[in-house]
């Protein structure tokens, strides 16, 4: 299909705040992702989506030149694709890149909040300033993941903090799993009974090396729920999309069981 046949314009979906009908003149940042990156030119489609109102709009290019461009809206229209319930990821900080993949993939399967925290045997340490610079780099590999995914809503992505800080921040009435390779009970008949009373959820997950005997005294004692994935040890970057993955699957069984 062409460059402006349906499968592109699914495909090109753009954050932009205060949809509403009509022309509007776009420069900046957000000009220069339009134009440079995504190469529109008049006469070419898009998706505008905005995650605060969680609407959506189609978008066609007007008039564009090297800094800035102009866009005509349609009426906005709720979001066809965001997330139904509360999905809270917490991942112990980790080596390299491998943050940046949980994130993402946490994004692409519809968590709501992430938090990366650190723990005893996390091998990376963060100053202050660094850290709000990678806080700041996970919001934004958040944000290109909802739009490469189809997501009209985009994660809350948390500044770094200490463990039992991150455990505190999920309201009790979430279903709240501590992921914990030392547990005895398996993660499936608990979620699925979360699934299917229509609860918030909240993970937790350690880095490499996982989590220690505190760190599992703490959760424990916060009331979260100590489950393990099995008997296979997964890398720390894998488990958010197997457990997130899982989550999806199943809730679209619930969903199709309801209507």
């Amino acid at each position: 299909m062409g460059r402006r046949g349906a499968a592109g314009v699914s495909g090109r979906r753009v954050p932009i705040a205060n949809l509403a009908v009509g022309q509007r003149r776009l420069d900046g940042a957000l000009a220069h992702y339009l134009v440079r990156v995504l190469r529109l030119r008049a006469g070419d489609a898009f998706i505008a989506f905005d995650a605060t109102s969680l609407h959506e709009a189609d978008a066609t290019a007007v008039w564009a030149d090297d800094d800035s461009i102009t866009v005509r809206f349609g009426a906005p229209r709720e979001a066809a694709v965001r997330t139904s319930r509360g999905l809270t990821w917490i991942q112990g900080l980790a080596k390299a890149d491998k943050c940046d993949a949980v994130v993402r993939d946490a994004t692409e399967l519809g968590a709501t909040r992430v938090v990366v925290v650190a723990t005893r045997r996390s091998v990376v340490k963060l100053e202050r300033e660094r850290s709000e610079a990678r806080r700041a780099r996970w919001a934004r590999i958040a944000e290109q993941a909802a739009r490469q995914s189809g997501r009209s809503d985009v994660p809350l992505v948390d500044a770094p903090c200490p463990w039992p800080e991150a455990l505190e921040r999920v309201d009790s009435v979430d279903a709240r799993f501590c992921l914990w390779e030392g547990a005895v009970d398996p993660l499936a008949a608990p979620l699925f009974d979360a699934l299917a009373r229509s609860v918030p959820l909240a993970f937790a997950c350690g880095p490499e090396g996982g989590l220690d005997a505190g760190e599992v005294s703490q959760a424990r004692a916060r009331g979260w729920t100590l489950v393990t994935l099995g008997p296979r040890m997964l890398r720390t970057e894998t488990v958010a999309a197997a457990v997130l993955g899982a989550v999806q699957v199943w809730t679209g069984l619930f969903e199709r069981s309801t209507h």
